[in-house]
């Protein structure tokens, strides 16, 4: 991996030392520079998930992706900088009444310092983690934007943060180990299945100082870390690619713009997880 480039696209210029404060420290760069969106998941489906391809989209060519992409090029530059890492799946919880079974599809970390184990996430959307969250059960924790904390929860373990100061479940995980061809295979059926989430919806969200921006079809968010919301209405696609560029740095092509308008006009509900 281009360790250079990748610190240069997430703007760090700190120590390659493999300890919990440089782990913080570039997670919080990571996540605060390279947006969470979709668009080619709208145009091309499920994206390559190589390494060398990752690293072309995501640093090279300065474009965002989802869960799968964000986590697999940092997970690529911790294990180059000498960190184990072990890649771990979640059952998504946030927005969601408590009798739903979700299946796995999304991609998280756990990752190995000398101060201890932490969960390691740059890729969840509106709730993309800012920061490490150590293993510690029911302990609340501090990252640059909301508070976290990890509970039991029968064999497995609930991510919870708290939003408009209330917890809330974000998502169910376990130990299990996940390799490559299972993240092949949930990548697959996250772009894919009927109703899919990021096939049939434009999702871009970004963590900022002092709060979020998150773009769910036509509808801009901004909720900031105390306060209410900040919602409009995205009026043209021409709005849209300016709102794209401005607030997250996408330079979306043609083609994606105007899929990702075409799309965003035919969804009229929010998504809790993304608004």
């Amino acid at each position: 991996m281009d360790l250079d480039a990748y610190f240069h696209r997430i703007d760090y210029c700190g120590p390659r030392a493999a300890t919990l404060a440089v782990l913080g420290a570039i997670a919080r760069h990571h996540a605060m520079a390279i947006p969470f969106e979709n668009l080619s998941v709208l145009v091309d489906g499920p994206p390559d998930l190589e390494p060398d391809a990752v690293e072309a989209k995501l640093v090279h060519a300065r474009r965002g992706g989802y869960c799968y992409e964000q986590n697999t090029l940092l997970r690529t530059a911790l294990t180059t900088l000498g960190f184990r890492v072990r890649g771990l799946s979640a059952r998504v919880r946030y927005g969601l009444p408590a009798d739903v079974v979700t299946p796995r599809s999304h991609m998280l970390m756990q990752v190995e310092t000398a101060d201890g184990t932490a969960l390691v996430d740059a890729g969840f959307g509106g709730l993309t983690l800012t920061a490490p969250v150590l293993m510690r059960w029911h302990e609340e924790q501090r990252t640059s934007h909301e508070p976290v904390r990890l509970v039991p929860a029968d064999d497995d373990f609930l991510l919870q943060a708290r939003v408009d100061g209330e917890w809330v479940d974000v998502y169910r995980f376990d130990l299990a180990m996940q390799l490559a061809p299972d993240y092949v295979q949930q990548n697959w059926h996250t772009a894919t299945r009927p109703n899919a989430l990021f096939a049939n919806n434009l999702v871009v969200a970004m963590p900022k100082n002092g709060g979020r921006h998150a773009l769910f079809n036509r509808t801009l968010t901004w909720r900031p870390l105390s306060g209410p919301r900040q919602r409009r209405s995205i009026q043209s696609a021409s709005e849209l690619q300016s709102v794209l560029l401005s607030l997250f740095g996408i330079a979306a092509s043609e083609r994606e713009l105007e899929k990702a308008w075409q799309i965003s006009g035919r969804a009229t509900a929010l998504h809790a997880g993304f608004s």
